[in-house]
């Protein structure tokens, strides 16, 4: 980790930061990217480096710049001294990486134990798709559905190949309102604390892989990350109320809902294609 350090510090230079030190790891369980808190004398900041090209991480970078804009806090990223958004850098086996500074957002993951926690959750997916659907907010990289028709096609036999033909015919007959998806939500969703005379705000961070599908599929798959990690004993009453703060942001037809069964069911099949086996 010490010789990724160096190469972050040299290229570092390229943004308007005072001093920059990198600082604490702040990479999670993914696959995908290397993260370090970077401290400055006017704050904190986050390096985040992609196992991408920029073509791939400059969409999401431009989403939460827009997000944040709006009012939504997102881990805007902060533009080079020349105002790129990123920047590349050799990999492994020849392959190019991207090296982006977002701003840090000082929040802590939502507590779904809390009895708010749903409906927060649910006010904060209905205002990023209410967001997203302007006509200036900048598009994704690629489409969820495609990406996933080219892997069934590309792993036969597995249930995503087996899932997904049932929502894609139904989708022919009675399509979706589409837009900027965020996927699979934990935990990324973060409370900034308020002072003791002002509310709490949520903020949504790590846009790196947004892409744009049936808005549905993200009310589901946060649908269920909220009821997953609540209680028991409150499970149904959560899901009814991250569904009435969403609906009432960006609200979908009633008839909308009908296919959440085979939106369930992708999800649930995706799952199932990469989950690791279980060790013999």
């Amino acid at each position: 980790m010490t010789a990724w350090r160096a190469r972050i510090s040299e290229l570092l230079r390229h943004w308007p930061l005072a001093t920059p030190r990198i600082g604490a790891d702040l990479t999670d369980l993914g696959d995908r990217a290397l993260v370090w808190r970077i401290d400055t004398p006017a704050g904190p900041y986050v390096a985040k480096l992609t196992f991408d090209g920029p073509e791939h991480v400059e969409p999401g970078l431009r989403i939460a710049a827009f997000l944040d804009a709006a009012g939504i806090p997102s881990g805007a990223p902060l533009p080079t001294r020349d105002g790129c958004w990123c920047l590349s850098m050799d990999g492994d086996s020849g392959r190019v990486w991207t090296l982006a500074v977002l701003r840090y957002v000082p929040g802590t993951p939502l507590d779904l134990r809390e009895p708010e926690a749903s409906a927060l959750a649910g006010d904060l997916l209905g205002r990023v798709h209410r967001t997203l659907m302007s006509p200036e907010a900048p598009m994704p990289a690629g489409s969820l559905l495609d990406f996933y028709a080219d892997e069934a096609q590309r792993l036969p036999g597995s249930p995503l190949a087996e899932a997904l033909p049932a929502l894609l015919d139904a989708l022919a007959e009675k399509p979706l309102p589409i837009g900027t998806l965020y996927g699979d939500p934990a935990p990324e969703i973060l409370i900034i604390s308020a002072g003791p005379d002002t509310h709490d705000v949520p903020a949504l961070i790590d846009w790196g892989t947004p892409s744009r599908g049936p808005l549905l599929f993200d009310v589901v798959t946060w649908h269920l990350f909220v009821t997953s990690g609540c209680p028991p004993a409150v499970r149904d009453t959560a899901g009814e109320r991250f569904l009435a703060a969403y609906r009432r942001r960006a609200p979908l037809a009633d008839i909308d809902f009908a296919l959440w069964p085979l939106v369930a069911d992708l999800y649930y099949a995706i799952q199932a294609t990469w989950r690791p086996a279980p060790p013999p």
